[in-house]
């Protein structure tokens, strides 16, 4: 499972997320979706917990920490790459089998697509196929890269040792798998409200996810679910009310799937993907009551081949 909890957990009203939405704290809501799903290993993103352990305790008896991530396993940090919000975790499953996490958290600077609103505001008859060459390059640059280089070091350092790798996160980036020729012929708009008359669909070989996908990373959700434009997966963002402190409206919001799961190795089969989230169609998997975050989660089942 992969799951970006905003602000550590905290109280996040700054955002619409204040503790006295959630009677007193999002910490129960949590652990609630993790148990829920009965995931065996969660990656948070925004684990502000550094120097307590609120969500280890949520979770109850039986879980093991190694720095953001949690696992119902023994667990290991390896290396941890605070700049770049990466932490790689090996896990030994049982029977002595042990699998190399590595759990990310690309920068959000220059998101591409609020980039493509601004040049679709600008000139609605823009060239689609230029913009998303401008989408795509610009989008990539961060005084940077967003953070690819180190995510890949450690997968390809894995890969070359033949580990089965699985790699969860918030990406802040979408997805080639998703941004597809395919999809801009026939997806709906990803702008909410969009004023234009241009649909935001374009197109897009998204670098990082590009990427991964060169090294042999294969996305789990979307090798289940094929067909981009029938399940999109969305994870980012749950609708939130009109003048919530610290948010655009909801309406100037791109839905689209940040927040996803990729694996490794020849030996492991995916059985079910699923979006964890509110009450609402987007949701494969809803929990009771207010869903604690501004991102869905995500939930993976693989299976062994041997």
């Amino acid at each position: 499972m992969t799951f970006n909890i905003l602000q550590g957990g905290g109280n996040a009203k700054n955002v619409g997320f204040g503790n006295e939405l959630f009677g007193g704290s999002r910490i129960d809501e949590i652990a609630s979706a993790i148990k829920l799903v009965k995931a065996d290993i969660v990656g948070i993103q925004e684990d502000c917990s550094i120097k307590s352990n609120v969500i280890l305790n949520g979770l109850g008896e039986g879980w093991f920490r190694a720095g953001k991530l949690y696992s119902k396993f023994p667990a290991k940090l390896i290396h941890s790459n605070k700049d770049r919000s990466l932490e790689v975790v090996d896990v030994k499953l049982a029977g002595s089998r042990v699998v190399r996490i590595v759990n990310c958290h690309w920068w959000p600077n220059n998101y591409g697509p609020f980039l493509a609103q601004e040049k679709l505001k600008v000139g609605p008859r823009v060239d689609l196929y230029s913009l998303a060459k401008i989408v795509e390059e610009k989008g990539a640059r961060r005084g940077g890269t967003r953070g690819y280089s180190a995510t890949i070091e450690p997968l390809e350092e894995a890969i070359e040792e033949k580990r089965t790798i699985f790699l969860l996160g918030d990406f802040n980036e979408p997805s080639h798998l998703d941004w597809t020729e395919h999809y801009a012929k026939n997806g709906s708009d990803r702008w909410v409200d969009n004023p234009t008359g241009t649909p935001l669909r374009l197109p897009v070989q998204w670098p990082g996810s590009v990427l991964l996908g060169k090294i042999g990373m294969i996305d789990s959700f979307r090798e289940l679910h094929t067909d981009e434009v029938k399940k999109l997966g969305n994870t980012w963002t749950p609708p939130y009310p009109e003048r919530t402190p610290g948010r655009r409206p909801y309406g100037e919001q791109v839905l689209d799937r940040i927040d996803r799961i990729y694996h490794h190795g020849n030996n492991v089969k995916v059985v079910s993907a699923h979006v964890v989230g509110e009450k609402g169609d987007t949701s494969d998997i809803v929990i009771k009551g207010r869903w604690p975050s501004d991102h869905r989660a995500v939930v993976i089942e693989y299976k062994w081949k041997n």
